[in-house]
């Protein structure tokens, strides 16, 4: 089955569904009630706090993009958009671009949320199978991409970091969840892999996941939320970009 979730190209919301389109025209703002194409935004405290806008430019020679910044000192703000998806999703793929070039001088225990995907089911206290973070990268002041997958045994979350440090400007980042029992339940991902529609080598894994009792992804909250303390008194304010987000149950998405 090659069937195509949604796209939620956030070049044009709602408009194409697709970046790269010469429609260059952005809504009013990310949701479907604004001419976009997510279910809803979340902004807490308020918009003004932490807001969600669809702004002209986007990452990828795209007409928009999405953007979100925090409320500072808050570790209960967020800024993001979720689309509910109508089933849940055993096989999970998707990819999205970013741009942390204005998340500056990282600290040691920062970190914040950009992907969550929860399922329609809660097991092990949970209902999150896989969460996307921005985290400490090596050297001084930089950071890495984090996944964190649900997992059905002892200590019930399995993590794995990017291998570099992201560089300033926009990265593509892109995941295949299985939901299933055992070692078949696993995670890959690809950080800035290659042009082409043929799959490369995985960037990095989560095996052995035995994460069947969450049933699928029911739903995709991209954006920022459950940011560190560290994050949040420091990095308020700082707007992260965010275009040309894809989900898809089996074909590697690629560019």
């Amino acid at each position: 089955m090659n069937a195509k979730m949604k796209v939620l190209s956030l070049a044009l919301v709602g408009l194409c569904g697709y970046a790269g389109s010469a429609l260059a025209v952005c809504p009013a703002g990310p949701t479907i009630a604004e001419g976009g194409a997510w279910t809803l935004k979340i902004e807490l405290p308020n918009h003004a706090g932490s807001p969600v806008n669809v702004v002209a430019g986007g990452l990828e020679a795209s007409a928009c993009k999405l953007t979100a910044s925090l409320q500072a000192n808050t570790t209960s703000a967020a800024a993001a958009v979720r689309y509910n998806h109508a089933a849940s999703e055993p096989n999970f793929r998707f990819q999205y671009l970013i741009d942390t070039t204005n998340v500056t001088a990282f600290t040691a225990s920062a970190n914040v949320v950009l992907l969550n995907n929860p399922s329609s089911a809660v097991a092990n206290g949970s209902n999150s199978l896989l969460k996307v973070l921005l985290v400490p990268g090596a050297a001084a002041g930089t950071h890495r991409i984090r996944f964190v997958g649900a997992k059905g045994t002892l200590p019930f979350v399995s993590g794995v970091t990017s291998p570099t440090d992201l560089s300033p400007g926009v990265h593509r980042v892109e995941g295949k969840l299985t939901v299933a029992a055992g070692a078949t339940g696993a995670l890959s991902y690809w950080i800035d892999a290659p042009a082409g529609t043929t799959e490369p080598a995985a960037t990095g894994t989560l095996g052995s996941l035995d994460n069947a009792a969450w049933g699928g992804v029911s739903a995709a909250v991209l954006g920022l939320s459950g940011p560190a303390a560290a994050f949040a008194s420091t990095h308020g304010g700082q707007i992260v970009g965010f275009d040309t987000y894809d989900s898809r149950r089996q074909t590697y998405i690629g560019y």
